[in-house]
């Protein structure tokens, strides 16, 4: 793992990396005809007819005196954590499939995370819009462009058709257009994290969950705000808690979660 920033150069050996940037650094070696017919991993889908998947959120946690840092060797453990039913009113179940990982160092466990998948019976989706009733503190516009998932993809080694085959997310899974990645927007809620950074401070974890699928060439919204306590006022010692959400371009939320941070140890 050595990433170089085009305006800094090469970023020295040791320095921690980015929140999720391990989510493009452990990329599966499934070929091609390992895959599902969508593109997507075989080996954690449910039998047919539960062959539309979307992600669903999840929950990463990162030991905060033992990141995983530029040069180091690094591993991950992935497996199935739990598979359950839910059962929804006036609509076929979904299959709920979760995924445990482990990223270790030479000095051990770095990062734990919990993925959320869901898999339905093919369905033409409807994007509910449910609107957020909090003003941010911050935020940030973006278009995510055709370039910008096709590289995710890439990076991520993420052969899921609906992100790059607007064909196939059209006509197959009747979506308007490229979906963007759950991870990808979960990568920029954690970046416009990382810019309202307080100083002295590291990020734990992040509890997120998807609401509705953004869409490329379609605007969306990045938005935080700290969490304050029954006073109005923000934890100025120890952990503090802020809440980051996206919304698409119809005004609704899209994904949404709780960050928390805490002070760096002394040896970062």
């Amino acid at each position: 793992m050595h990433p170089r920033d085009s305006k800094v150069g090469d970023i020295a050996q040791g320095t921690p990396i980015v929140p999720a940037a391990h989510l493009v650094y452990f990329p599966s070696h499934a070929n091609e005809f390992q895959l599902s017919p969508d593109g997507y991993h075989a080996d954690e889908a449910p039998p047919d007819p539960f062959c539309q998947r979307v992600w669903a959120g999840g929950l990463i946690e990162f030991n905060v005196a033992n990141p995983l840092r530029v040069g180091e060797l690094a591993s991950q453990t992935k497996g199935i954590d739990d598979v359950s039913i839910k059962e929804r009113s006036g609509a076929d179940p979904l299959v709920l499939v979760k995924l445990a990982l482990e990223m270790h160092n030479q000095n051990g466990l770095s990062v734990t995370e919990y993925r959320n998948l869901a898999y339905m019976k093919p369905v033409d989706l409807q994007r509910k819009t449910v609107r957020h009733n909090r003003q941010p503190e911050f935020s940030h516009e973006l278009l995510p462009t055709e370039i910008i998932l096709f590289r995710y993809s890439a990076l991520s080694w993420n052969s899921h058709r609906i992100h790059y085959d607007a064909v196939y997310a059209r006509d197959t899974e009747h979506h308007p257009g490229l979906l963007v990645h759950g991870p990808l927007s979960c990568t920029l809620l954690l970046q416009l994290l990382q810019t309202h950074m307080p100083k002295g401070m590291t990020l734990k974890s992040f509890d997120y969950r998807a609401i509705s699928p953004m869409y490329c060439q379609k605007q969306l919204v990045l938005n935080g705000r700290w969490i304050r306590d029954a006073s109005g006022d923000k934890a100025s010692e120890g952990a503090q808690r802020c809440e980051l959400w996206a919304t698409n371009n119809d005004g609704g939320l899209s994904m949404k979660g709780v960050a928390t941070i805490v002070p760096l140890p002394d040896r970062q």
